[in-house]
């Protein structure tokens, strides 16, 4: 059975989660937080997670593991079947990788684990973020889905990389992300409101509130 190694509170364990879950597929979940420890860097090189424990051996970062979960499980496909569709689906995911949650986690964290606040960052991470979403809604027109009519890996990247962008931003800039944008912010909760999003959510808060708790 294939394994999915990893922690709740990662989006990206929860994009692969997801996939996962949307097709169908019967896995264990090991809960592995991230390491520079030997042993998981024989597993995932960079000690990140998630990692995929499959018959073969380990695959580490999320768009590869859902490039093989696509070619082993094509059914239900989570890309389409065109080149070019398929090409502007991974450029969708690289945008809302690069352009909104890497900014987001420069204050990742301060938010989360109270670390010294980078002033620098603290100014430069909303515009980035700002620009980041101009930048999806050149790529997307929310039809009803965000690479189309149909739901696939766009909309799992994108609502939970937006889920840590707006759980970052909030108490950090007092900043309701979706209060200006309501494609998105409908679209969001079309995707939120999915049988498989849920389990996955519901998951995440849970070790949110449990962090919560122990900090407090």
């Amino acid at each position: 059975m294939l394994k999915l190694h990893g922690v709740a509170l990662s989006n990206y364990y929860n994009i692969v989660k997801q996939a996962m879950l949307e097709k169908g597929m019967a896995f264990e979940e090991v809960f592995t937080p991230p390491s520079q420890e030997a042993a998981f860097l024989a597993k995932s090189p960079m000690g990140k997670i998630p990692c995929l424990e499959t018959p073969e051996g380990f695959v580490s970062e999320s768009m590869a593991i859902l490039e093989y979960l696509e070619e082993t499980q094509p059914t239900p496909a989570l890309l389409p079947a065109g080149a070019f569709d398929r090409a502007k689906v991974r450029e969708i995911i690289k945008y809302a990788e690069l352009y909104l949650d890497a900014p987001a986690r420069r204050l990742l964290g301060h938010v989360l684990f109270g670390a010294p606040l980078s002033q620098e960052a603290h100014e430069q991470v909303r515009p980035d973020i700002e620009k980041g979403l101009t930048a999806l809604k050149r790529l997307t027109g929310f039809e009803p889905w965000v690479a189309g009519t149909e739901f696939g890996l766009a909309d799992i990247a994108l609502l939970h990389a937006l889920g840590l962008v707006i759980a970052i931003v909030k108490p950090m800039y007092d900043w309701d992300l979706l209060a200006d944008e309501p494609e998105l912010a409908a679209w969001m909760q079309r995707a939120a409101a999915r049988e498989h999003s849920q389990t996955v959510l519901t998951a995440q808060q849970k070790v949110r509130e449990a962090m919560m708790k122990k900090k407090a």
